[in-house]
C-alpha cells in the first residue's frame, strides 16, 4: 500500500476497532438500519433446511429477489409494505401443488400479504429493521478477532454464540461500520449495495392471482 493510500485509509477509519466487542456489534446493527437498504446474498437455515437467498430490501417495506431450496425449487419475491407477491418455478410446483395448480397460475405471481402465516418467514427475511435487530441481539461469548479484508474493505472479526451455534460477523472498519458478512455453521450471508434503492415496481393485476381465489393453499414459505 502506498503512503497516500495508507493515509487515506487512516482518515476513513471509523474507530470501531478500538471499541469493546458489544459496542462494535451495536454500531454494526445501527449502521445497517441507517443504510436504509441492503442486498443479502447467501444461505440461511430454516427448520433444518438450507435456504438460498438473493434479496434486496429496505426499511420502507420493499423487497425483491429470489428464495430457493435445493431439490424443492425456488420462487421470485416482490414485497411492497404488507403486500407480497411470489412466483414459484416449475420445480417448486412439481413438489408443491402439482400440475393442475401450476397450469391455473401459469406465469403469474400469487398475491398475498406478509400477515399470512404461511409466508411469515419471507416477511422476516424482507424486514431490514428486524434483520438489524437480530444481528445486534441474542449473542453470548462475544469477542473481537483478527482484522481482515472482506469485499475489498478492511474489516473487524466478531465471534459469538448466536443461539444456533457459533458465528462470525465481519464489520467494516472504514466508512460506515456496516456488517459485510455473517458466517455460521448453517450458512453464510454477504451484505452489499448499502443504500441502493430497492425497485418499487410491483406486479399488476394481469400479472398476478390473488391467493384467496385459489381453492388449494399456495406455496408455504416454511418449506422453502
Amino acid at each position: 500500500m502506498s503512503a497516500s493510500a495508507a493515509a487515506a485509509t487512516r482518515a476513513d477509519d471509523n474507530g470501531v476497532a478500538q471499541l469493546p466487542a458489544d459496542r462494535v456489534l451495536q454500531q454494526a446493527a445501527q449502521a445497517l438500519k441507517d443504510a436504509g437498504a441492503v442486498r443479502t446474498v447467501g444461505a440461511v437455515s430454516s427448520q433444518g433446511a438450507r435456504i438460498d437467498l438473493d434479496l434486496r430490501l429496505d426499511s420502507a417495506g420493499h423487497c425483491t429477489g429470489t428464495l430457493g431450496q435445493s431439490g424443492v425449487g425456488s420462487f421470485q419475491v416482490v414485497k411492497a409494505g404488507p403486500d407480497l407477491w411470489v412466483k414459484p418455478d416449475q420445480e417448486f410446483w412439481a413438489t408443491h401443488g402439482g400440475e393442475a395448480l401450476s397450469q391455473l397460475v401459469g406465469d403469474r405471481y400469487l398475491k398475498t400479504t406478509s400477515d399470512n402465516p404461511d409466508f411469515a418467514e419471507i416477511g422476516e427475511l424482507c424486514d431490514l429493521d428486524a434483520l438489524a435487530d437480530q444481528l445486534g441481539t441474542g449473542k453470548t461469548g462475544l469477542a473481537k478477532g483478527a482484522p481482515t479484508t472482506v469485499q475489498g474493505r478492511p474489516a473487524l472479526t466478531l465471534t459469538a454464540d448466536t443461539g444456533t451455534g457459533p458465528g462470525t460477523l465481519y464489520v467494516a472498519t472504514t466508512g460506515s461500520p456496516v456488517p459485510l458478512e455473517l458466517t455460521k455453521s448453517t450458512g453464510t450471508v454477504e451484505f452489499s449495495d448499502f443504500g441502493t434503492p430497492v425497485p418499487s415496481a410491483t406486479p399488476g393485476p394481469e400479472q398476478s392471482l390473488d391467493l384467496d381465489q385459489l381453492e388449494s393453499p399456495g406455496p408455504s414459505a416454511s418449506v422453502v
